[in-house]
């Protein structure tokens, strides 16, 4: 009965809630892709050992499995000179005359793949582990992205907290819109309201109504606001390749708008449920 007799209001408070759930759900899509590559890349942190000439086959595995042993290491792969030299004609197939001028007798160090569990992509535990692998007989040089490894890491922390950073704003932008609408519904019904309470209704019984309206107004909005997000992605889709976003951040965004739309209705109904008279 709320929701009818004020349609007008409801549809444009459910179209602000889109619109503003809908600028939410475009930065969800942007961080979603952009953490995507982030951590693609800290997927790909690792260490590659590269070993003296001196160094023998036999000497170059007993060395990976040692490696393999230190804690952190997930696993470790040799890379013998012959297969550095293939890879290396793989990958830059325009350089590999680069190869032929340097002579027969030139060939490319060998080394040690190792990659890190999870945990150990850090900066600070990579290059612990780096140091220790540098001090062992044979290797010649370590080189696991010092540069670029400390930015990495603190980009990714950062995408995460203005994730959490930007829902709660919005969360709480949204509640006060809902309670703004909440009120004025209140105030529309405010004899009904005062004549409920008189007889004795129960105060869960007076607000559970509004409670719905929030409910409703909240998951309706975040709903409409993936639809247009939905539509925008897939309209650029072949512009600019991106993807959307996955099920359960969908869902995230479905429940932040229940939730932002039960808090403005609590509100609300805090400063314009009208007491009994006596």
């Amino acid at each position: 009965m709320n929701i009818r007799g004020k349609l007008a209001t409801f549809l444009i408070t459910l179209l602000m809630v889109s619109l503003s759930f809908m600028v939410f759900d475009i930065f969800l899509v942007v961080s979603w892709n952009l953490g995507t590559v982030l951590r693609n890349e800290q997927e790909n942190v690792g260490i590659e050992i590269f070993l003296k000439d001196t160094v023998s086959e036999t000497d170059a595995v007993n060395l990976a499995d040692l490696v393999s042993e230190m804690e952190g290491v997930r696993s470790v792969y040799y890379v013998s000179p012959q297969e550095a030299e293939a890879i290396f004609r793989a990958d830059m197939p325009e350089q590999a005359d680069l190869l032929a001028l340097l002579g027969p007798q030139f060939h490319l160090p060998a080394s040690i793949q190792v990659t890190l569990h999870p945990e150990y992509r850090t900066s600070e535990r990579v290059g612990g582990v780096a140091r220790t692998v540098s001090g062992m007989d044979g290797v010649d040089d370590v080189i696991y992205g010092k540069e670029y490894l400390p930015g990495l890491t603190r980009a990714v922390d950062i995408l995460e907290k203005l994730v959490i950073l930007a829902g709660l704003v919005l969360a709480v932008s949204l509640s006060l819109v809902v309670a703004n609408t909440v009120r004025l519904a209140i105030a529309k019904r405010a004899l009904t309201v005062q004549i409920m309470s008189i007889v004795g209704a129960p105060g869960w019984f007076v607000r559970m109504p509004f409670i719905g309206e929030g409910l409703v107004t909240g998951t309706a909005g975040s709903a409409g606001s993936l639809l247009l997000t939905g539509a925008v992605s897939w309209m650029l889709s072949s512009s600019v390749p991106h993807q959307f976003l996955p099920g359960d951040w969908i869902a995230l965004v479905l429940v932040l708008g229940a939730g932002s739309g039960a808090a403005g209705s609590w509100i609300g109904m805090r400063s314009g449920v009208p007491k009994p008279r006596r």
